[in-house]
């Protein structure tokens, strides 16, 4: 899942949810909501590929009011 919320009112600006066969798109995403973010996404995507589960990605973008959270279920 890929998930953006408004950090203000908590209201959730995106939720994705996506097979593994999709995840290299569904870190796109992420990573267009959080451009200057340091999260690397090929880490992430090799995370997943080894099966890790939980939540992988969880950054607060104060400057934009958002929070990305990327996890798998």
């Amino acid at each position: 899942k890929v998930r953006v919320t408004d950090i203000e009112t908590g209201r959730a600006k995106t939720s994705v949810t996506l097979p593994l066969a999709l995840v290299d798109w569904g870190l796109k995403i992420g990573a267009r909501y959080a451009p200057d973010a340091d999260i690397d996404m090929q880490e992430v995507s090799e995370m997943l590929r080894m099966g890790i589960e939980g939540k992988l990605v969880d950054v607060m973008d104060e400057e934009d009011g958002e929070h990305v959270e990327i996890f798998v279920e």
